[in-house]
């Protein structure tokens, strides 16, 4: 007989100004919510590329908001940006940056919903036999 672990799940929800200054914000947000060592580098790196992605090209009056959404355990987290921009498809974008190619290598499951606005998410996940894959939404 196994006794159930109860998981300690944080959650947060930002409204980011669509300025540089923001990827900064989010990351000290997660900072301050708590990481788990073992997931925080990878999930603060995603999270300050994610959101300096939407912040660059949503193209974004100044009264718009990014949001930004985090699902925080442990050894798992689930992160989403979203703007009202335009949004795009993953396997058309042409581009010198890392912020794509650095999803699909950390991240276990990512994706990008461009259906109102865009939505890119991913998450991290150390829990035992996870693998990695890219969605179309979710």
């Amino acid at each position: 007989f196994t006794v159930p672990t109860v998981t300690d799940t944080r959650e947060m929800l930002l409204a980011l100004e669509p300025r540089p200054e923001s990827a900064r914000l989010a990351r000290r947000a997660l900072h301050a919510h708590g990481l788990n060592e073992d997931i925080e580098h990878t999930v603060t790196l995603l999270a300050t590329e994610v959101v300096g992605n939407a912040v660059r090209h949503a193209a974004l009056r100044g009264d718009q908001r990014i949001v930004f959404f985090a699902r925080l355990n442990d050894d798992f987290a689930r992160i989403e940006v979203a703007d009202p921009g335009v949004g795009f498809d993953p396997d058309r974008v042409e581009t010198d940056g890392y912020g794509l190619k650095l999803l699909a290598k950390l991240a276990a499951r990512w994706g990008v919903d461009s259906t109102k606005g865009c939505r890119v998410w991913f998450e991290v996940d150390r829990r035992p036999g996870r693998g990695g894959r890219f969605d179309r939404g979710d």
